[in-house]
């Protein structure tokens, strides 16, 4: 047993050498995919991250949307309330930005007990989703409160002189007009949804439940860490944000310039 753990120490140091000692930018001697297909197949007890990838797009995918809809429709229930009732707005902003800049680790407990009464702990579809809901829902109507004001005011009461309701209003006016703004605010949502560890880890903790950023944590072995596999498994958890950003970029960037120069549209 001694023999055992001093071959894996060994093991170990050598591969840490062999890594930190090689230069970055140095091309790879010969090039081999076995990496990307050990992490994309499994091997043992180890999860292959095909499914864990499949579960994070069905995940973050309909709770971004549903989150930033959601929240923009809280952020113009809030804007139009600084009219009506200021108190109201006030109040409301001040709920959702505790929300958003709480520690999720504050929550872990509250969260844990109250999926558990409910029946959907360890579930992706029900707890999961639902904790993802809690965390990003109060986030995106904090920023889709940033673009409401640069819609002209004379349209939402021209709208208003028309008989439009505020469902009308928000959907046939305001909508099209922070546009950007949604996108920049879903890519963003999305981002932050793909990436989260934290929440995976304490909802979806069996094996057949994990998530990809869970999932991929698992080639950190406990002897000795294989960098191939472990650079090969960032690589695939970061695939679906880079495809993101090469095809979206541009309306995320249109979104920020929509604060400066008043939402035109994409």
């Amino acid at each position: 047993m001694v023999i055992t753990i001093v071959r894996h120490d060994s093991w170990r140091l050598q591969i840490k050498h062999g890594a930190a000692s090689a230069p970055i930018l140095l091309p790879p001697t010969q090039f081999s995919t076995e990496a990307y297909y050990f992490d994309w197949v499994g091997f043992g007890t180890l999860i292959g991250l095909e499914f864990p990838m499949i579960r994070q797009l069905l995940i973050t995918v309909p709770v971004a949307l549903a989150s930033v809809i959601l929240g923009s429709m809280g952020a113009y229930f809030f804007y139009m309330q600084m009219e009506r009732r200021p108190w109201v707005s006030n109040v409301g902003f001040s709920i959702i930005s505790l929300a958003t800049f709480l520690p999720a680790q504050t929550l872990t407990v509250p969260l844990i007990e109250l999926t558990s009464s409910l029946g959907i702990y360890q579930t992706y579809w029900g707890g999961l989703a639902f904790a993802y809901f809690i965390f990003y829902l109060p986030m995106s109507a904090l920023l889709m409160s940033i673009f409401l004001p640069v819609v002209p005011n004379y349209l939402i009461e021209s709208a208003r002189l028309d008989g439009a309701r505020d469902w009308s209003i928000f959907w046939h006016v305001i909508f099209p007009l922070i546009l950007p703004g949604f996108l920049s605010t879903l890519i963003f949502v999305f981002l932050m949804v793909w990436q989260d560890f934290f929440t995976p880890l304490i909802i979806a903790t069996r094996p057949s439940l994990y998530m990809l950023p869970v999932a991929a944590r698992q080639y950190v072995g406990g002897y000795a860490i294989l960098y191939n596999r472990s650079f090969a498994a960032g690589v695939i958890t970061s695939l679906v944000p880079l495809i993101v950003f090469a095809f979206l970029g541009r309306y995320f960037i249109r979104g920020l310039a929509a604060l400066g120069g008043g939402a035109k549209g994409v």
